[in-house]
This record gives C-alpha cells, structure tokens and sequence, in this order.
C-alpha cells in the first residue's frame, strides 16, 4: 500500500478534526459498508493504487490521476485536511458548505483561476489546469448535486483556456441528441483538433470515459493521438458528469454515442470516413451496442468495458466501494440508498442477457478489448466474449489486479492500435 506525502498529512489532521468518536449515524441502508470501505477499494482498483488513509474516505483518493493532471501532493493534502463532514467517513456528506467536498475544492480551484487572470501565456496555461484539476476533482464523483455539476461545467471552461494557451486547439462542443423532447437536447463535449494541412479533414475518434471519469479527465491519454494527426472528441456516458439528462437505460444505450456521431457528421473540418471509436468501463454496454450499429467505424477500443459481470451478479454491487456503486446506480437511474435493487436495472443490460455471448460474430470492425486479467467487475472471460463480436477481434490484458489496465505500454497499445486503423 502507497504512503505518500498525502497520507501522512491525512494521517495528521484526522485527530485535530475529531472524526473517530464524534460521528453520527449515515442516513442510508448503505452506510453500514463503511466497515468495509477499504476492502471494497482494494479489490476494485488493486491495494498497489490504494492511499494509505483511504479507509477514512467515501471518495477514492485518485492521487496519481489528479497529480498527473497538473496538481501537486501538497495541494492536494492542503484541502484534504479542511475537509470533515462529521461522519464515519469524512466526505460522507456534501452540503455546499465550508468542511465538504465539492466546497472545500471547488475554492481551491478558484483561487488558481484568478490568479491565472493576472498572468500570461504557460504560467497562466499552468494555473488554469490547476483550476480545473480542482474543479475536477470538486465534481467528483458527479451524483447530480447542483453544486457538483456547476463545478464541472467550471473545470470543463478552465481546460480549455489551459489548451488554447498551450498551443492546443480545444473547443467546447453541443452534441445534438435526437430525442428533441429532452431539455437540454444535446450533450456537451470536447473536440480535441490535431495541426493538419489546410483543406484537408481529420479522422476522428469518439472518446468516453466510464461511470466516473469526466470528459476533461482523457488528455493525457489522448494527446498523442491528437499529435499524430486524429482529432478527438471526448464526452461523458450517459448519466454521468455533463452528460446528466439522459440516463443508461434498456433501448436507449447508444443516445450518447449517437449524439457525437451525429455532430462529427456534420462538422467539415472532420473526415467521416474515418472514425473509431474508444469507450471504457461503465460505457461498455453503449459502445457495443454502438459498435454493431456502426459497421462503418474503422476502430473500436473496448477499454475495461462492463458488459456483463457485475450487471448479472448484482450482489457484487455491496461488495464494491460505495462511491463506486452509487456512481453507477446514478447512471442508470435507481435509487441509490438500495444497492440491492440495481439489478432490476442492470441484468436487461448485459451482453449475455441480450443473448450476444453465443459466440457469433456481429461486426467486421478491427477491435481491441484490453484489461486487467482479474477485474472483478469486467473479467477475463467477458473480455474473451467481448472480443468475439468482431472477426477482428483481440484481448491484451496488462497487468492482473483492479479495474482498468494502468500504465503507458497500455496507453501506447491503445493509441498505436487507432493510429494503424483510422
């Protein structure tokens, strides 16, 4: 288990914040699964990326993920330590007051904003990031609260000022959705555009993170693709962070993906001939489905996609951090006080309840299903049956615990893989 500066500084602050025997009571049939909170960590994302305190936290502590994003231990830790929801778990409640979450961050974040006000070219590149790190994370893990999703809408802002001074050329984009009795009827994104040659269109590839990665979460993993000629557009899965007025519903998976299609369609700058497509985790289910509609596509990454597993064993859910399982339970529009009621919701949803495990091809499309070998949630053996659907199908595992293949021979797999097809 990690100790980095963070902990140590968690470790500190937990006496002076007096939250081991002056707790109340959770509100929910859930809270009783904060006795288990770091095991449910542990065997979600493996014990080697767990933080040490992570036991005193409803949140998962993504330090390496937000460092990574442009912010320090240090800064991080500073608000940490501001935080105390009087609860078992500290962040357990989010109220838009000082001692929570989104609050704590989403303060931080501005201070980085203005002072990136008063700067100029990459020391206020470097600030902005800063600020939408922090409005990031103030988001996180995005169940709906107003005060969550003005947050992201403000992180989505800062990352662009933070682009465009760093050369980049990123905008902020409304992907039309095609049920226009939905308010608002379009999803925001992001299109990330690589330097091409004038009058000529780039290949562009359709990028999604799962249940609770944000669509400003994907640079570092996407950039080279952009520097290699393919432009990018990220966006949110149904339900989760700014994609939040659609939900992932039996019938209604691919709305997202098709919104996005939609606007690369009708986008002159883009070469529709040219599109893969890459989603991960909780969008595992719209992106197959997306998949099998889409022939056309040249490319498809399945990334740790959920497409059965814990859609059919439902009493994995409990066993799952409780962020986690709540996220989800967002998604898909349950009650999330009742995690053993999400199956009602999740069992329709999967490939094998769908009937798509017969070992039957549904696609020519060239596709990569890449993992770990022992994700509880999207094992091996889904990750085989997944990879199926296509003629052109392969599976890479990278490495054998947690959710999600970690590390950059994974990340190169993924961007060498789109580079050779699109």
């Amino acid at each position: 288990m990690k100790k980095p500066l963070l902990a140590l500084l968690i470790a500190a602050s937990l006496s002076a914040c007096g939250t081991s025997s002056t707790t109340t009571e959770a509100s929910t049939d859930t809270a009783s699964n904060t006795a288990t909170n770091i095991e449910g960590h542990q065997n979600f994302r493996g014990a080697e990326l767990i933080v040490e305190g992570q036991e005193n936290w409803y949140r998962e502590l993504r330090l390496d993920s937000w460092v990574e994003m442009g912010v320090t231990e240090a800064e991080i830790a500073a608000v940490l330590t501001r935080i105390d929801s009087d609860k078992k778990l500290r962040d357990e409640s989010n109220e838009d007051t000082e001692g929570h979450w989104t609050f704590e961050f989403s303060k931080e974040a501005q201070h980085f904003n203005l002072q990136a006000n008063h700067v100029t070219g990459i020391a206020a590149a470097t600030l902005y990031q800063k600020a939408s790190t922090f409005w990031l994370i103030a988001s996180y893990p995005n169940l709906h609260q107003a005060n969550e999703l003005v947050a992201l809408n403000k992180s989505v802002d800062a990352y662009v000022q933070a682009a465009l001074l760093r050369g980049e050329n990123v905008e902020k984009v409304k992907l039309p959705l095609a049920d226009k009795s939905i308010s608002p009827s379009y999803i925001i994104g992001l299109l990330h555009l690589p330097k091409i040659e004038a009058n000529k269109k780039a290949p562009v590839t359709l990028w999604t993170g799962g249940v609770d990665k944000a669509l400003v979460e994907h640079h570092g993993s996407l950039i080279d693709t952009v520097n290699n000629g393919t432009a990018v557009l990220t966006f949110d899965m149904p339900g989760a962070g700014l994609n939040n007025n659609i939900i992932l519903e039996l019938d209604k998976e691919t709305e997202a993906h098709d919104a996005a299609l939609a606007y690369v369609l009708n986008d002159d700058r883009l070469d529709n001939s040219r599109i893969a497509v890459l989603s991960q985790s909780g969008a595992g289910i719209p992106l197959m489905e997306f998949a099998i509609d889409n022939p056309e596509l040249k490319a498809i990454v399945a990334r740790c996609a959920v497409v059965d597993g814990v859609l059919t064993k439902p009493f994995l859910f409990p066993k799952l951090p409780l962020m986690t399982s709540q996220s989800f339970g967002k998604r898909i529009g349950a009650d999330i006080t009742k995690l053993d009621s999400f199956g009602d919701l999740t069992v329709p949803l999967s490939l094998k309840t769908k009937g798509y495990f017969d070992g039957k091809a549904r696609m020519d499309t060239p596709m990569l299903v890449i993992n770990t070998s022992g994700d509880m949630v999207a094992s091996a053996e889904d990750m085989q049956k997944t990879a199926a659907l296509s003629t052109q199908g392969v599976v890479e595992f990278y490495g054998t615990d947690g959710h999600c293949p970690e590390g950059q021979e994974a990340a190169d797999s993924i961007t060498n893989f789109i580079n050779d097809r699109i």
